[in-house]
């Protein structure tokens, strides 16, 4: 917080941050929707963690990891680009938090998606005589196929 008076730095905080114990710039990534707009505001809130003050870390070596895990960051949300998946030629679903750089399977989808795709996929049954398959159209209220010509 800016005090004219001050000649030193002063956190926005009332109180200390105890140290997080772990590393601020690694570990398990979330992919968020985050609108562009936000992002300048999102990197100087996060710039108050740049101050020493902000942080209740005695020892210079772990602050100076502290600030340098802060800077990494602010320069990943300040870079950051659109989540992106693709689909595999295995049909494989894949997610990348880095632009493309690298890609993440996505959990159980070779297990799932066949069952998804059964139980949403209509079911064209010939009927015996008949030279072409019934044409399906969706019923009244969206929930269920009929077909054309019906069923015998």
């Amino acid at each position: 917080m800016w005090d004219p008076e001050s000649r030193y730095a002063r956190s926005s905080y009332n109180e200390p941050l105890p140290d997080p114990g772990t590393d601020l710039a690694g570990g398990t990534f979330v992919c968020a929707q985050i609108p562009a707009t936000a992002i300048p505001y999102i990197v100087g809130s996060l710039l108050q963690l740049l101050q020493p003050p902000a942080w209740a870390i005695t020892d210079a070596t772990r602050m100076s990891e502290i600030l340098g895990q802060v800077t990494d960051l602010i320069l990943a949300i300040g870079t950051a680009g659109p989540c992106m998946f693709r689909l595999t030629a295995s049909c494989l679903l894949q997610y990348s938090l880095d632009g493309g750089r690298t890609w993440n399977d996505v959990t159980d989808w070779a297990t799932n998606f066949p069952t998804c795709v059964a139980i949403n996929t209509p079911r064209i049954v010939m009927q015996p005589g008949e030279a072409d398959p019934p044409i399906p159209e969706v019923n009244a209220d969206h929930t269920d196929y009929v077909y054309s010509p019906p069923f015998p």
